[in-house]
């Protein structure tokens, strides 16, 4: 989810229980008001009767006898009169006029008439809006309240999120392009907000160290490994002129003969690891449409004599044309480091199939027994017998660079190697 959608989500939702809250208390205090305003005109009304009573002869029998529509008097003992305090509630009264009950705001009281000695029980009421009607006209205007402030909180927040975040989605932009081994540094937004500045602040310093490191990685790898090719060169050419010049010797030319063989491979190791660090540091920045078909062809090509001489039969199969943008190169050694795994680990007079998909190849051979943890022990520069050396770790790289997907497996007796595109 999107900071802007999360932090819009989260506002929204806290503004509407808070609204929810307020909408109850905003009706219980609206219900409180109405209640004490018809209260007060009760009160006015019971105090208007009392006064007439006391000085109007025969006003409470005529009032008892008619009975008024919003009053009802009657006659009561001392100990009822007694027994009487002044209460509101909120009733329902039957008027034959509507021929219905309605709602009420009801005072019950009691005085003692002057004139006659007297005690009577007063009950004045006046009809009041229905609460359950009141309610639901409250509910839909605070509903409608709701809603139209909702979506203008939506619109507003969006707006200002989106305003207050653009330094950030700016930074984010940038470093999304930024590589380590081409840009110096990136371009840091503007920005008056304190949080921004900082991180602007630690990404620069960030990516100042980060850089500095990589370009003294670089130079240090590119540096030894130049460095070791000269003597390991000399060492091999000394070597050879020491077998050339004691040719009778066999024991010693045995011995120099495994020196050549051990500098040999350890020019071989050492031109990998600098293969792998420019892989891995993406190095190979040049890439178009590749034919992956054309180039493993080609490979097959170059490994004629040694799949000859084990005497290995290659089954090429190109079911659909494979296309992928990559480094040319890296598509080069990425075939060449399979296919010679496929023939090195296949025995003599053994097989190796080729398939190639619309969006697959697999290279398949035969062996005699899996390669153990395939793609994690290959990123050592550990080897043995079983082992195909750099080789794995060098395909790993470059199918991790351009997000291919690779698989190994062991089937029937045969190394499966598959990469999907």
């Amino acid at each position: 989810m999107k900071l802007v959608n999360y932090l819009t989500l989260r506002i929204t939702l806290y503004f509407t229980i808070i609204m929810l809250l307020w909408s109850g208390v905003y009706l219980w205090l609206q219900m409180q008001e109405i209640h004490e305003g018809i209260d007060e005109s009760l009160i006015n009304l019971k105090q208007e009767f009392v006064i007439n009573a006391n000085t109007i002869e025969r006003f409470v029998e005529i009032m008892e006898r008619t009975q008024p529509i919003n009053t009802w008097v009657n006659e009561i003992t001392f100990d009822q009169a007694k027994s009487i305090v002044d209460h509101f509630e909120t009733t329902k009264i039957h008027f034959p006029t509507v021929l219905e009950e309605k709602e009420v705001r009801m005072l019950t009281s009691a005085f003692l008439c002057t004139l006659n000695g007297k005690y009577y029980q007063i009950r004045f009421f006046t009809p009041t809006v229905e609460i359950d009607d009141m309610i639901k006209h409250i509910l839909y205007l605070t509903f409608g309240l709701w809603i139209a402030l909702i979506i203008t909180f939506i619109i507003i927040s969006r707006i200002v999120i989106s305003r207050v975040n653009k330094p950030f989605y700016q930074l984010l932009s940038n470093l999304k392009r930024f590589r380590v081994d081409k840009s110096k540094t990136i371009v840091l937004p503007e920005t008056k907000i304190i949080e921004y500045a900082q991180l602007n602040k630690a990404v620069d310093e960030l990516i100042s160290k980060n850089t500095n490191i990589f370009a003294e990685q670089k130079e240090f790898i590119e540096n030894s490994s130049h460095e070791l090719q000269t003597p390991i060169a000399i060492a091999i050419a000394k070597l050879e002129l020491l077998t050339e010049k004691y040719p009778n010797d066999e024991a010693h030319v045995g011995e120099l003969a495994e020196l050549i063989g051990i500098l040999n491979r350890m020019k071989r190791l050492n031109t990998s690891l600098l293969l792998l660090s420019k892989v891995r540091n993406n190095q190979f920045v040049d890439a178009h449409q590749i034919n992956l078909n054309e180039e493993l062809q080609e490979t097959l090509n170059e490994f004629s004599d040694f799949i000859d001489y084990k005497e290995i039969t290659v089954v090429l199969e190109n079911q659909a044309t494979v296309e992928k943008i990559m480094n040319a190169d890296l598509a080069r050694i990425l075939f060449i480091n399979l296919l010679k795994n496929a023939i090195t680990y296949s025995d003599k007079g053994g097989k190796i199939e080729i398939v190639s998909t619309s969006n697959r190849i697999t290279i398949s051979n035969t062996g005699a027994q899996p390669l153990d943890d395939v793609f994690t022990r290959y990123q050592k520069t550990k080897s043995s017998e079983k082992s195909s050396g750099l080789g794995l770790s060098i395909v790993k790289s470059i199918v991790d660079l351009y997000r291919i997907q690779m698989g190994y497996s062991f089937e029937q007796g045969r190394h499966v190697f598959t990469l999907t595109f």
